[in-house]
Parts: C-alpha cells; sequence; structure tokens
C-alpha cells in the first residue's frame, strides 16, 4: 500500500512539473516566429492579467500594390513603456480574432523582416528609456483584392504583461501587375543568412528585366553598389562583400525594362556565427528521465529504510522441523502413500503362495474374492 501510495505521489509531482513548464511566463521573449495575435494574450503570463499597453501602434505602406510585386509594410510604435528587460514583441497581422490571422492566412508571403528572418512576430530589446522604434516587414501577394494589416504589441511592465492592438485595420489593395513592367520572379524568395568571413552571391531571378543593379547598406552607412552579373535568361548574380562580424546589412534590386522602372524594397541579410541548437522536446525528455530515476531511487531507498515487520505470537514456525532435505521429505511422503494403499493382512498372515511385494499390488483383490480369496 506505502508503495502505492509513494508512486502516486510521484506522478503527482510530475504533472505539476508539466504544467508549471509550460504554462509559465517567458519575460526574456520568445524568439521571432509565425505566431497568432493570441499569443500575445498569453505568452508573458495569463492572459487573464493582461493590462493594455500605452502604446501607439501606427502602420505605413503603398496604398495600391501590384500582385507578385513585394511591398514593405513598416510599424511605427511610440510611447512605449517597458520592463527593466527592455523586451518587445510586434504582430503584422490580418485579422484580430486571436486565430488564423497571420499574414500568410490571407495568402500574403512574408519574405523578409527587419530582424533578417521571414516571420510576422519580431522582438526587440530597447535600451533603458527609449520610447520609440519601428520595425518593417516585406510581404508579397499573388491574389488581388483589398486586404486589412493590424499591428499588435505585446510587452512587460512594473509588474503585469501589456497587451495592445491597433483599432482599426491598414487597407493595402491588390491590382493586376502590368504585362510588361520589370519585376522579380514571383517564385523569388530572398535569402535571410549568410556565414561570416565568406562574400555572398545573391541570385535573382526577374521577368521583363534586361538591367539590373543592386544596392546594399549597413546600418548608418551609405548606400553602395554591388556588381551584378547576368548568369542566363532572367537570372542575374550580384556579390556582396564578406561580413567580419556578426553584423546585417540590407540589399534592393533596381529593375529596368520596357516598362516602367521599378525598385525593390530593402531585404535584410544576417550574418551570425553557428549556435548551439537545443531541441526542447529532448530536453523535456532528459528531465523527465531524470526525474523517473531519482523517484525510482528513493522509493528502492524508502524500502530498504522501512523497519522489518513484528513477528506475531501466534507464529509456531520456529517449532517445526528445521533441516530436512529434499530426499527425505520425498522419501517420508511414499511411505505414508504406500502404506495407506496397501490393504491389511489377514489373521493368518499372508495366504499361501504369496509375498509381501504381491500383497501390496493385489491385497485388495484377494480380499475381494478375486483370487480365491474373502473379506475376513
Amino acid at each position: 500500500m506505502n508503495l502505492n501510495r509513494r508512486i502516486c505521489t510521484v506522478l503527482f509531482l510530475s504533472l505539476l512539473l508539466i504544467s508549471s513548464t509550460y504554462g509559465a511566463a517567458e519575460p526574456g521573449g520568445n524568439g521571432d516566429a509565425m505566431r497568432d495575435m493570441q499569443c500575445g494574450g498569453a505568452c508573458h503570463g495569463d492572459a487573464a492579467l493582461n493590462e493594455t499597453s500605452l502604446a501607439t501602434l501606427t502602420l505605413s505602406s503603398s496604398s495600391t500594390v501590384y500582385a507578385g510585386i513585394p511591398t514593405t509594410v513598416t510599424l511605427t510604435a511610440t510611447n512605449l513603456s517597458l520592463s527593466s528587460t527592455g523586451v518587445v514583441g510586434f504582430f503584422l497581422l490580418t485579422d484580430t480574432t486571436g486565430h488564423s490571422d497571420t499574414p500568410q492566412d490571407a495568402g500574403w508571403e512574408v519574405l523578409s523582416d527587419s530582424n533578417g528572418g521571414a516571420a510576422n512576430y519580431v522582438e526587440q530589446t530597447l535600451s533603458s528609456g527609449q520610447s520609440e522604434t519601428s520595425v518593417s516587414w516585406v510581404v508579397r501577394s499573388l491574389e488581388t483584392g483589398t486586404t486589412p494589416f493590424f499591428a499588435a504589441i505585446h510587452h512587460g511592465g512594473s509588474s503585469s504583461p501589456f497587451f495592445g492592438v491597433t483599432p482599426s485595420g491598414h487597407s493595402v489593395e491588390v491590382s493586376e501587375v502590368p504585362e510588361n513592367l520589370p519585376r522579380l520572379s514571383p517564385d523569388f524568395i530572398p535569402q535571410s543568412e549568410r556565414i561570416l568571413d565568406v562574400p555572398t552571391e545573391l541570385v535573382l531571378q526577374t521577368e521583363f528585366a534586361e538591367s539590373v543593379q543592386v544596392q546594399w547598406k549597413v546600418e548608418g552607412g551609405a548606400v553602395m553598389n554591388a556588381q551584378v552579373n547576368s548568369s542566363g535568361e532572367n537570372m542575374w548574380s550580384a556579390t556582396l562583400p564578406a561580413a567580419l562580424q556578426p553584423t546585417s546589412l540590407q540589399w534592393r534590386a533596381i529593375l529596368q525594362g520596357d516598362g516602367p522602372e521599378q525598385t525593390t524594397p530593402w531585404f535584410t541579410l544576417t550574418a551570425e556565427e553557428a549556435g548551439w541548437e537545443v531541441e526542447e522536446f529532448a530536453v523535456y525528455l532528459q528531465a523527465f528521465a531524470l526525474l523517473f530515476l531519482i523517484a525510482g531511487a528513493v522509493i528502492a531507498l524508502q524500502s530498504r529504510l522501512s523497519p522489518l515487520p513484528e513477528s506475531s505470537k501466534y507464529d509456531q514456525t520456529d517449532l517445526l522441523p528445521q533441516h530436512m532435505d529434499d530426499s527425505t521429505a520425498e522419501s517420508a511422503t511414499d511411505s505414508l502413500s504406500e502404506e495407506s494403499d496397501v490393504a491389511p493382512l489377514p489373521a493368518g498372515g499372508l495366504p499361501n503362495g504369496w509375498n509381501e511385494d504381491q500383497w501390496r499390488w493385489y491385497g485388495h483383490d484377494y480380499l475381494a474374492g478375486k483370487y480365491g480369496g474373502g473379506q475376513e
């Protein structure tokens, strides 16, 4: 009974550990990713405890774009009041229902974000006293129509998590692209990462472009021109200088052809040292394995140290013979069995001509009269 009680206790503690691990707030941020707005209501803690952020959020972009042509959407946040960590998260959304509200859900691709990835949710760590910042996304839609964009913010405060969302949508209309407009191919996906100390070769796929220029810049630096070569029909390559330390740069393409000249948005390209990748599920699995190992060791130790049960005053086991080997016990059993099965001898002893062995096997038949005898 005690063992079952201990096992139940271990399982209960394991469930508590699971609940606390997955439900805990993450004041250090959650990392850039594709996230629904619902995460902003709960990622920093219980959604029921959120307070309304006082930050002012403003979205801006071209009001009309062409299908398949990338465009930039910029979010400017002012009146920020943050926690000591300075971490703040920004969402680009196409709905405010809390689910299925990412740009992808509305048919838009996120090609680049200002952090160098391709996520609708990005985080920034602001310096102490900083009350204004901006983030941007390069997006593209292959479908025509009008889409309202929304922005949301979540961050920590002095004691509670804060969440806010733009009260109304910022509409972007997508129209059919002119046939001869020089442009990037609808299949083109910009590179977002590169390795250190190696020049980066950008490969561009275009349509209706007769010449291509590529410009690049680092934060706070001048706009520079990269060398561009044609590598085939509608294919171009540009070489960017190697990064000597983890940093990011932005680049854009200027495309010329029969139609009006087109300039792409600025795409972000980051260079970072390779870091350790930790599989979260594997960490939890190892933690639970260690938990159960320790629990098993505790149970085994408690069982070993538990006092021995007291002997009953009615226990007479010690009065039984203590030394009897298997052969002695077997012979005694056989003897008792044989003596109980042998027929009793007649008053005159063994019948004439019978021996003890015959009597042992056929004595009952003799007494029954089968061999001329009879019950005496």
